[in-house]
């Protein structure tokens, strides 16, 4: 009687030990601690309670480190222990498609099928697991239609998306029309977007930069420097599409050189960056000498501004 207790206890003290372990893993992989995360996780064995967690946390783990082969097989055991987690499917998917980056076209073909499969069961578990319906929209705009690639499957799930968050929604469907190159469509998705998040702002500026809509793009990034004043980047951006388009160039000269001035904010284009569209400006308006002088200044700022070593071979 008494060495039944006795093992009960030493199997309860075992568990509990284990389960803080787990616990211990998971915050350290959420602050980014991966050797200290894997430590904890690495003791479970296959009839664990929790080992489907530990797995799939291992597998995040690997993804994280780039080792893609071993994230697909930790994200398995995952799905042996609990074939009902949309999570678990979603992230083998993922793990399947940064794989076949790297892999032989032969094998690609092989292999490529496992993204749709891994997708599609996730969201057939959780139709708003938002990781599988991205996964699905990459698939469909850039796999062949051979395997299984689809604008109108990109397009439906889309709208799914749509019907369970509208801003991821628009989201989406701005990627898929501009990849199916319908770009008046994109355009008016991007607006909505924007219209629900101004965080997506610049990118329907740099969305007109690109289509060549320079009316379209002075105007948006007029309008957001009025409306955001806060957001230097939108002064960077006038100059930026004067630079690209050869228009409004004394605005574009005026915005960069204030730009300069101004403080940056995370994430901003440098002032080498802007040091070289200055120049761009000047090259376009004829003035080789200030263009020359100041694709030099750039990269003596930063010697990787493949733009201002390009612009510097063209004035010299």
């Amino acid at each position: 009687m008494k060495r039944s207790i006795l093992i009960s206890l030493l199997s309860f003290i075992t568990l509990s030990s284990l389960a803080q372990n787990l616990q211990k893993g998971i915050n350290s992989y959420k602050d980014g601690k991966l050797k200290e995360a894997k430590a904890n996780l690495e003791d479970y064995k296959s009839k664990s309670q929790e080992y489907e967690k530990a797995q799939y946390y291992l597998g995040r783990i690997a993804f994280d480190e780039e080792e893609y082969s071993d994230a697909i097989d930790y994200f398995k055991e995952a799905i042996k222990k609990n074939n009902q987690s949309a999570d678990y499917y979603a992230w083998l998917g993922n793990a399947y498609g940064v794989y076949t980056q790297n892999i032989s076209k032969i094998r690609q073909g092989m292999v490529a099928p496992k993204i749709k499969k891994n997708y599609e069961k996730a969201v057939a578990l959780d139709p708003q697991n938002l990781d599988a319906q991205w996964g699905l929209i990459e698939y469909y705009t850039q796999a062949p239609s051979i395997m299984g690639g689809s604008m109108t499957k990109a397009t439906e799930t889309a709208n799914v998306i749509m019907s369970f968050n509208e801003k991821e929604g628009y989201r989406a469907l701005s990627t898929v029309y501009q990849r199916d190159k319908k770009y008046t469509e994109a355009e008016q998705a991007f607006v909505k977007l924007v219209e629900l998040d101004s965080v997506y702002a610049t990118s329907l500026g740099t969305f007109y930069q690109n289509r060549q809509m320079y009316d379209k793009a002075f105007k948006h990034f007029e309008k957001m420097r009025v409306s955001e004043p806060k957001n230097t980047n939108a002064v960077y951006q006038i100059g930026r599409t004067s630079a690209l388009s050869g228009l409004q160039l004394e605005k574009g000269i005026k915005a960069l050189e204030e730009y300069m001035t101004l403080p940056l904010n995370e994430g901003s284009p440098s002032y080498a960056a802007a040091k070289m569209r200055l120049a761009m400006i000047y090259e376009k308006m004829g003035n080789k000498t200030k263009a020359k002088s100041l694709y030099q200044a750039s990269l003596n700022e930063d010697p990787k501004m493949q733009l201002a070593k390009e612009g510097l071979k063209r004035v010299k």
